[in-house]
């Protein structure tokens, strides 16, 4: 079967599959209920959901964007809100939250843009490990909290400590490899040439790529540390807002207040979530599916918790359609033949003494 084709019918089955889930739910939890807890946020709710969705697109484009300065790579601000927003898109609805749109931010940028590949990609890597790193800085904080609270049980607490754990774990290796310039990737895939000899060749080449972006990372920590540090801060604004998404939605729905241990073991939960069980496209169905059991551990209903998650999709799916269109007004293809005739025009320019 053509890849193309097979793709094509992957993404539709998982697209049907979702909305399918959707449907169980809403059948489950009555749709009636759901669009009540909505209709309860009144204009001033919607307009609050949907500026937390900006603030924290936006954060996070803005960050990418001090470091891409900060790298000398200077572009219009329109291009790289454009070419976030396409990353955005693609990442929200491939199978996992958090990764996935980052070649097509490089592709977007590096057609506008003399920097070389390597350098541009360094600083999507950098943009997405201070993310990340900011992400586990306020789940360490609301997981020492929710451990040491009384109101929290012994598997909540295990649930807790294990999501701080995985996520904390893979995202300090990247830290601590990338701020050392231990180059573990790149010797890794060195490695792989060993048992593979038949693509030795192949994989000393990618190595060398690799080894050269991680030289570029390297720099953000050390020559470029200033603007390093101030995408940072912007990061932490990004994942506050992520943090304070429920207690936006449900202030304004329910009157409800949390306290800072259950909005820590909310976003704690909701970080795995979208690592593990974001497997529709936008994880229309399957993550609606999981918030009904996360959101009973702070004491709110099936109906508030799908709520929740739909009215944040409307808005981020707008965001995820401004992304796709300004993809698709570059033409996703030409980018993707340009780049090559560039990169096999460097590899000319360098081959020549």
């Amino acid at each position: 079967m053509n890849p193309r084709l097979r793709k094509g019918l992957s993404f539709s089955l998982s697209v049907v599959v979702g909305f399918g889930i959707l449907a169980g739910v809403l059948y489950f939890v009555g749709w009636r209920g759901v669009v009540a807890e909505i209709v309860a946020l009144r204009w001033t709710g919607v307009a609050a959901v949907g500026g937390t969705v900006l603030l924290g697109v936006g954060a996070g484009g803005l960050s990418w964007w001090v470091i891409l300065r900060s790298y000398g790579v200077r572009l219009r601000w329109r291009h790289v809100a454009g070419s976030w927003l396409g990353g955005y898109a693609v990442t929200y609805l491939t199978p996992t939250l958090y990764f996935g749109g980052e070649p097509v931010r490089a592709l977007l940028v590096a057609d506008r843009s003399k920097a070389p590949g390597t350098r541009i990609f360094a600083t999507i890597v950098v943009e997405r490990v201070l993310g990340g790193l900011a992400l586990v800085l306020f789940i360490l904080m609301g997981s020492f909290y929710s451990l040491v609270s009384s109101r929290f049980a012994g598997m909540e607490k295990r649930a807790v400590l294990f999501g701080a754990a995985f996520i904390s774990f893979w995202i300090l290796v990247g830290l601590v490899n990338f701020a050392g310039n231990f180059k573990w990737i790149s010797r890794l895939i060195r490695l792989l040439g060993i048992p593979f000899r038949r693509w030795q060749k192949g994989f000393l080449r990618a190595a060398d790529k690799v080894s050269e972006t991680e030289d570029e990372i390297h720099t953000a920590f050390t020559v470029h540390w200033k603007g390093t540090a101030l995408a940072f801060l912007i990061q932490l604004f990004a994942a506050f807002c992520a943090y304070m998404r429920p207690q936006v939605f449900f202030h304004f729905s329910a009157s409800t207040t949390f306290d800072f241990a259950q909005l820590s073991l909310l976003f704690t939960l909701n970080i795995l979530m979208g690592f593990f069980l974001w497997i529709t496209p936008g994880g229309v169905g399957t993550s609606e599916a999981a918030l009904i059991g996360i959101y009973q551990l702070v004491g709110v209903g099936k109906e508030g918790a799908v709520a929740f998650s739909l009215i944040f999709k409307v808005f981020e799916f707008a965001a995820v359609g401004v992304g796709l269109a300004y993809v698709f007004s570059r033409g996703i293809g030409s980018l993707v033949r340009r780049l090559h005739e560039r990169t096999h025009r460097e590899r000319r320019e360098d081959a020549v003494p």
